[in-house]
């Protein structure tokens, strides 16, 4: 089992977090891929048709697709050997880079074969190596960004920044920015395709997650304590409606590795 993840060039940094492979080739069990609530869209690239990840119900997802940001969870599982590539991106990208509506693709897989990319697809598909792979995604953004004029400077700041955090106050930030809580809203959805409340809520999950896999014996007052939660009813609540589970159960799960809020375990 190989994960690595690769630096982004600079003049991607706004757009492109990291990018990632993830080759299997030692394994004869299945895996199972647990995608948890995510504020980040993400590219993913299948580097041999077959085996194809599939879903709980046994469909077959693209071998090349785009997710935006997901706020339920999601399992699929692959039944031998693989070789992945992926791009993590900002929270606004897929709006900035594609166009799309970035409120039709919360919680959607758009495979990039609809939306007319095959070119791309078969550069992907001729390509090498994970790094040919790089310079040839690196490339089909930079050519995008060229061609579009960029909606909204203050959302990549806010995101960039890091300037909503979990206990952050959304009406200081609105006047930091000289906008309305309506425009905030109305900027967020536009350019994320969800309101800044819940993706409050998406860091402070996201903060949960980071202090339950850093320190696998914590308490659960000690998290309750620490992200402002009223009290431990209230957090499980939460983190149940982003994981689908509860976070004692999460602690006691063993995983081979994770990317972002997918995190990869052997059946």
């Amino acid at each position: 089992m190989n994960f690595k993840t690769y630096p982004v060039p600079k003049h991607l940094k706004n757009y492109v977090r990291y990018f990632w492979s993830c080759d299997i080739g030692d394994s004869q069990k299945t895996i199972l891929f647990k995608n948890l609530a995510d504020r980040f869209p993400r590219l993913i690239f299948q580097v041999d048709e077959k085996p194809l990840l599939m879903n709980l119900e046994n469909q077959q997802t693209p071998q090349a697709y785009i997710c935006g940001i997901d706020t339920y969870t999601s399992t699929a599982k692959i039944e031998s050997n693989f070789s992945h590539f992926g791009v993590s991106f900002h929270p606004f990208a897929l709006y900035q880079i594609f166009g799309l509506n970035s409120q039709e693709m919360v919680d959607t897989i758009l495979d990039l074969k609809t939306i007319g990319y095959n070119q791309l697809i078969d550069r992907l598909n001729t390509a090498q190596n994970h790094e040919a792979r790089i310079n040839a995604i690196g490339s089909f953004i930079e050519n995008k960004l060229n061609r579009k004029t960029i909606a909204n400077t203050s959302i990549q700041e806010i995101i960039l920044n890091n300037e909503i955090a979990f206990n952050t106050d959304l009406f200081a930030l609105q006047k930091h920015y000289h906008i309305t809580e309506r425009t905030l809203e109305r900027l967020f959805k536009a350019n994320l395709g969800i309101s800044p409340k819940k993706y409050q809520r998406m860091v402070r999950f996201e903060k949960s997650l980071e202090l339950l896999t850093a320190l696998p014996s914590i308490e659960m007052t000690a998290i309750v304590y620490q992200l402002h939660y009223a009290d431990q009813s209230h957090f499980i609540k939460d983190f149940r409606r982003f994981a689908d589970t509860t976070p004692q159960h999460f602690q006691q799960q063993k995983f081979l590795f994770s990317e972002s809020a997918a995190f990869i375990s052997e059946l």
